[in-house]
């Protein structure tokens, strides 16, 4: 049976953003007047003018003047003015109060772009929306992340967002128990997206409205054992009745055994009489895996106006390797290791670093979302390519928290001297069996060149090597394509030696940072 949310009515709250009267709208004084006293532009900036009549000298505050707003000109003399007002391209609605001084009197002018207002969109409108704009969204709390700052996962018939941020009642944050919002409740809020690697987010969301949930469960996660069993999901309810779902990845090892009711009685999980109902369901060992099985089932309950849903998130334990340090990954066929992201290239991979050693995680879904600093748990069979260490499409990597403290360590410097005696030191090695370049952070110097995709470093007369750069996120492309034919000093982290004709030679660097040389 395929997982399903099922909405409840509830009532629909509106939020009217309205534009704050100016503190003294007077648009004529003896030495200064004004036109207008409001300034209306259009979404794209399309500059509208206002006319300042003035007997002496006058000023705009420029200290009020926001980055998105130009104002020309700032200041003037007695006489007649025009005054312009323009603005960026706005993707939301936007005001500011300005004010102007002459002499003693000060004047009020209010600017607005486009509307305030925040229409409803579901989840995919967000998703496939721009980053900046703020959206209005309803959905369900499938999971709470943390309960201080208020992060939790929002879902609709649509697709799923990331709440990063919870503003309380007052528009305070860090007090989002104050809600009491629970896994379950039916939510409505309003919040600017952002993007996060690919995790789309609304960031400090106010809270519009929130609907209890029909079902409250004992817990909303279960970890399971490897050896497989049985699990009881406790559940009090208000609707008529209760519906179990499984979706069809999770059916192929879990299963249904029995449904037992206790009728209106106070319980723990919820202090006011309702129904309770135990719900018992067998599983599947996961004895031949090494790594975890995830699933979810869902209990349901509807009175007759509305449905609510809650899931219950499985994890399933496996024959999981110890985890060990990453200098000592090859000595298993099979390898669990525990590091920090220290630098990423799009598309490609990302290197991990324990303090032990570094690693190439190479063809990982996970590279999409990867960031600096994330400490990732990594599962997969390592190996040596091109005299290095990696580990090609893990079978897991899983992110569990990242470091406020992270840094990048010194750089090594790569100079000519260094450069040739390591190409010395790999020439007539076997690059797939012997582990011999210890992948670190390192600087070197040379003319760049852009051929297609290719982004090289010549390096100086004498050096028998030559760079080879992929980008990691924190540089763009084309920034990157007006250093071209200049010298440069590259810094990153040289993963890789290959060869040309079986010859080492090209230093194969995921560049943070690329300087021009004067």
């Amino acid at each position: 049976m395929k997982l399903r949310y099922i909405f409840g009515i509830i009532l629909s709250a509106v939020l009217a953003f309205t534009s704050c009267e100016p503190s003294s709208i007077k648009e004529s004084f003896d030495n200064i007047k004004l036109d207008k006293s409001y300034v209306a532009i259009d979404m794209a900036g399309t500059a509208t003018t206002i006319k300042i009549t003035a007997t002496e000298a006058w000023a705009f505050d420029e200290t009020k003047i926001p980055e998105w707003l130009d104002v020309t000109p700032k200041s003037g003399n007695a006489g007649e003015t025009s005054v312009s007002f323009s603005a960026t391209e706005a993707i939301d609605g936007r005001d500011v109060e300005l004010t102007i001084t002459a002499g003693k009197n000060t004047q009020f002018v209010k600017v607005m772009q486009g509307t305030k207002e925040v229409s409803p969109a579901t989840c995919a409108e967000v998703i496939a929306g721009p980053d900046g704009k703020s959206y209005k969204v309803k959905g369900v709390c499938t999971s709470i992340a943390n309960t201080q700052y208020g992060n939790w996962y929002l879902k609709d018939e649509t697709g799923e967002i990331y709440i990063y941020g919870t503003l309380d009642a007052k528009g305070a944050t860090k007090n989002f128990l104050s809600l009491g919002l629970e896994v379950g409740d039916e939510v409505e809020v309003q919040g600017p997206k952002t993007t996060y690697g690919t995790t789309v987010e609304l960031v400090d969301v106010t809270v519009l409205s929130i609907t209890k949930s029909l079902v409250k469960l004992d817990a909303t996660s279960k970890t399971l054992d490897k050896e497989g069993g049985e699990f009881t999901v406790k559940a009090a309810y208000k609707g008529n009745g209760v519906l179990v779902n499984i979706p069809d990845e999770t059916a192929s090892w879990v299963s249904l055994l029995s449904m037992d009711y206790i009728k209106g009685k106070a319980t723990k999980i919820e202090p006011n009489p309702c129904d309770t109902v135990l719900v018992k369901f067998a599983y599947l060992d996961n004895m031949s895996s090494v790594v975890k099985r995830t699933g979810s089932v869902e209990i349901a309950s509807n009175n007759g106006k509305s449905e609510s849903a809650v899931a219950v998130a499985l994890t399933q334990n496996s024959n999981e390797p110890e985890k060990v340090a990453i200098k000592d990954c090859f000595t298993q066929e099979y390898t669990h290791i525990y590091g920090q992201v220290m630098s990423v290239a799009k598309d490609y991979g990302f290197i991990v670093s324990d303090g032990t050693a570094s690693i190439l995680i190479y063809q990982a879904d996970y590279t999409k979302s990867a960031r600096t600093a994330d400490n990732v748990k990594v599962l997969g069979a390592p190996s040596l390519y091109n005299w290095a260490a990696q580990i090609q499409k893990p079978d897991l990597v899983e992110k569990n928290g990242y470091d406020k403290s992270w840094k990048l360590p010194t750089a090594v410097e790569y100079n000519t001297e260094k450069i040739n005696e390591l190409i010395v030191k790999l020439t007539g090695t076997n690059k797939t069996k012997n582990h011999l370049l210890p992948i670190e952070y390192v600087t070197y110097q040379g003319e760049l060149k852009i051929d297609g995709n290719y982004i090289n470093v010549i390096f100086p007369e004498g050096c028998n090597g030559q760079g080879s750069l992929k980008l990691s996120t924190s540089l763009k492309q084309e920034d990157v394509a007006k250093l071209n034919g200049k010298q440069v000093k590259v810094t990153g982290y040289l993963f890789q030696v290959s060869a040309s004709k079986d010859v080492p030679k090209f230093l194969n660097v995921i560049a943070d940072k690329i300087e021009e040389v004067k």
